[in-house]
């Protein structure tokens, strides 16, 4: 077997960069001997063995100071710094389930888009949560569009000029509305909607596709209400277009 003999040889024997060893040399976490003739750094025995000892201590996320100040430590100082380096992990891990959850969620609302699109129009029975009004002043709407947005809403009323209103769906039947408007009941019951992909301007919301799902209730023999979305995404769609999963109340005519 080769004597390793330079820092260099050490450096790819560990697939570390000859930078972190002599950073590591400075700071005493190892000791390099040093050549009597040109004063370089030699490797010895205990020098593999440290260079172990930190490379295992990195891995398990302790920093430089910590891996520092083991030698001075007894076993339950030890012990105290590697519970304590635990429970950072442990909330590390849950903040990335949590980030991992809100990335499957987006992109399970990038699927449901591109279903709609491919479903089109679809009549079908079903009961909607009641939405009180989106204020930028209410910090309970704000904290709800951020942790939550699929809660957020909007409100089309064909029958008022295409008024256009922005809600919050509420979750309990049993809502605390304080001082908030309510947009529209829980539905006592399920009604009949006509389901389908709602496109709105996020510059201009006025131009919407809403007018679409009225031709299409109306092709069908339907009367019409409200459309109410359910916000899915922002994208681009040759402008800045907020997506929403829409339902627009329905009756048969006859």
């Amino acid at each position: 077997m080769k004597h390793i003999s330079r820092i260099k040889e050490v450096s790819e024997l560990f697939h570390l960069p000859a930078s972190a060893l002599r950073y590591w040399d400075d700071e005493g976490l190892i000791r390099f001997e040093r050549s009597k003739d040109n004063h370089y750094r030699c490797p010895t025995s205990q020098t593999m063995l440290d260079i172990c000892d930190v490379i295992f201590y990195r891995s398990l996320s302790l920093s430089i100071k910590e891996i520092k100040s083991i030698p001075g430590m007894c076993v339950e100082d030890v012990d105290h710094t590697l519970e304590t380096n635990a429970r950072r992990l442990e909330d590390q891990i849950r903040q990335m389930q949590m980030t991992l959850e809100k990335l499957q969620t987006r992109r399970s609302m990038v699927q449901r888009i591109m279903d709609l699109e491919r479903t089109s129009f679809q009549v079908l029975r079903d009961l909607l949560p009641a939405m009180k009004l989106f204020s930028p002043e209410d910090r309970e709407s704000l904290e709800t569009y951020v942790q939550d947005s699929y809660q957020s809403s909007i409100l089309i009323k064909p029958q008022q000029g295409q008024e256009i209103q922005y809600g919050i769906f509420l979750a309990c039947p049993d809502y605390d509305l304080g001082n908030s408007v309510i947009l529209r009941d829980q539905d006592a019951e399920s009604r009949l909607y006509l389901k389908g992909l709602l496109k709105v301007n996020a510059q201009s919301p006025d131009c919407n596709n809403a007018g679409a799902f009225l031709e299409a209730a109306q092709s069908m023999g339907y009367g019409s209400g409200q459309l109410t979305g359910r916000y899915l995404l922002t994208a681009c769609d040759g402008y800045r277009c907020d997506y929403y999963e829409a339902w627009l109340e329905i009756w048969d005519n006859g």
